[in-house]
């Protein structure tokens, strides 16, 4: 994504307090159910990885695992948490070519703006090899928004997501109630498709 100056300045300067949040059940399944489905010792590309908790968890289950984060705050936090070498990098400049068995993005791809999404889509295609799976998990709303920390979040319903994975095969897309970091009640569309 194209950092947008807001969003990359509250990652910046929250990273210690972002990165320290706990994990929820519900992730912690999800990134479970999530490793059921790659064969063992899978390249995994950890989409916007945050903190580096998802990553590590992965890397532990015996999974390689390149994680890769837009803000250099929260990329030195799991490093320095999880021993993790994580790439900063705007994810429409991704540049890996039929490397992955796989992408984990959870809740990263909703602060890039819509019109990046298709370009950011493409580059996670060639980063996988064919039938690897993609799983992103993106926040649900009817308009362009910033929550109360000034984060950007974009417009997100399941018609647009469907439309983003076009040409992806094995498409299943579902919503569930949830939070995130500010606490307010959310609906949370979880992806899963994988590429032709």
């Amino acid at each position: 994504m194209t950092a947008d100056n807001e969003t990359q300045a509250f990652y910046q300067a929250e990273a210690t307090a972002y990165a320290a949040r706990a994990q929820c059940a519900e992730a912690g399944d999800a990134l479970g159910q999530f490793a059921t489905r790659l064969p063992p010792g899978a390249w995994i590309l950890d989409l916007g990885c945050g903190g580096g908790q998802d990553a590590a968890a992965l890397r532990d289950m015996g999974f390689h695992v390149v994680a890769v984060d837009a803000s250099s705050g929260l990329a030195a936090e799991a490093r320095r948490r999880w021993d993790l070498d994580v790439r900063v990098l705007d994810f429409a400049a991704l540049d890996y070519d039929c490397v992955f068995d796989a992408v984990w993005a959870a809740a990263s791809l909703h602060h890039a703006a819509r019109d990046e999404l298709p370009i950011i889509f493409t580059r996670l295609e060639a980063a996988l090899k064919p039938r690897g799976l993609l799983r992103a998990t993106l926040k649900m709303g009817a308009a362009d928004r910033r929550d109360r920390f000034g984060r950007f979040f974009c417009a997100m319903d399941e018609a647009a997501l469907r439309t983003l994975a076009a040409g992806w095969t094995d498409v299943t897309i579902f919503s569930d109630l949830g939070f995130g970091y500010d606490r307010e009640p959310t609906t949370w569309l979880t992806l899963q498709a994988r590429r032709s």
